[in-house]
């Protein structure tokens, strides 16, 4: 008993140790995000809108992250990334809104066996937005928002130096003057990582 015991405890740490290495890395994502702001009263008003709150059909778009990261030990990691937003989330009659974003952010990892991790994120977005006006009675402007972001993810570590990933993240409620203060974003991703 005390063998086989032994010998499952050095068969979970070897596994476990593939899967932990520390150091840097890069990756790339892509996926799918949804913003489905709502036009304050006031604007909405001067441009005599009545739906103020974009519909589902015009809420999504793709997206694409670059970014870095460091492997700190078994189950933490830091990273900073540049996401872009695909195309603006239009709202009829209003204008639209588009954003993109330069992030950093704290994962908490739990290794569950030599090739698989799950994993909580915490990020810190700076997120910079445009709204282009479709209304005479609006103007477009630009604006700048910090939100802050919780999200999910898996990897799957191919190799040493390879990593496939997928994460599902809340990234910030962007805040655009006179525009909107409801903007929440969420983010659905693909991705790959290289290990140094």
């Amino acid at each position: 008993m005390k063998k086989l015991l032994v010998a499952a405890l050095l068969t979970a740490a070897t596994g476990s140790a593939f899967a932990a290495e520390s150091g840097d890395y890069v990756f790339g994502n892509i996926g799918i995000s949804s913003n489905q702001w709502t036009l304050k009263d006031g604007a909405a008003n001067k441009a005599g809108v009545a739906n103020r709150k974009v519909q589902d059909d015009d809420a999504g778009s793709g997206l694409f992250e670059i970014g870095a990261g460091r492997r700190l030990n078994d189950n933490f990691a830091v990273e900073g990334s540049y996401l872009r937003h695909g195309s603006a989330n239009r709202l009829a009659g209003a204008g639209t809104l588009d954003y993109d974003t330069f992030r950093v952010a704290a994962l908490g990892i739990i290794p569950v066996n030599e090739q698989f991790d799950v994993y909580g994120k915490v990020s810190a977005n700076y997120i910079r937005s445009t709204f282009t006006s479709s209304s005479n009675a609006l103007s477009g402007s630009k604006d700048n928002s910090l939100g802050m972001g919780l999200g999910i993810g898996a990897a799957y570590h191919v190799n040493k130096a390879l990593t496939a990933r997928v994460e599902y993240e809340g990234i910030g409620n962007i805040h655009h003057q006179d525009i909107t203060d409801s903007a929440p974003v969420a983010a659905l991703k693909l991705g790959l990582g290289y290990r140094f």
